[in-house]
């Protein structure tokens, strides 16, 4: 069954269609990212500051693109957090 979509908003990047969302867990801004086409790929989680942009988002779809993201395949979350001008991997 597919994740309900209210609350989500769409964007293409470099031709592939993501569903996006931005909540507050824990106290803290995260954005949350999927791929649009798989049912239940892994999604991206990332941390971000209190102030936040639109480029944010992109910004995380090229880092997690660039870092093991594989949002068409079915796993665990893809974690990242926002520190100054760019994602970071969290350490554990």
């Amino acid at each position: 069954m597919p994740p309900p979509q209210k609350g989500y908003k769409i964007i293409n990047h470099h031709d592939v269609q993501y569903r996006w969302i931005m909540q507050n867990r824990r106290g803290t801004n995260e954005i949350v990212i999927e791929a649009s086409a798989p049912v239940n790929g892994q999604p991206l989680v990332g941390e971000l500051p209190k102030v936040v942009s639109y480029v944010m988002v992109t910004a995380a779809i090229d880092f997690g693109n660039a870092n093991g993201w594989k949002p068409n395949d079915a796993g665990a979350p893809f974690r990242c957090k926002w520190e100054r001008k760019g994602f970071v991997i969290p350490e554990a």
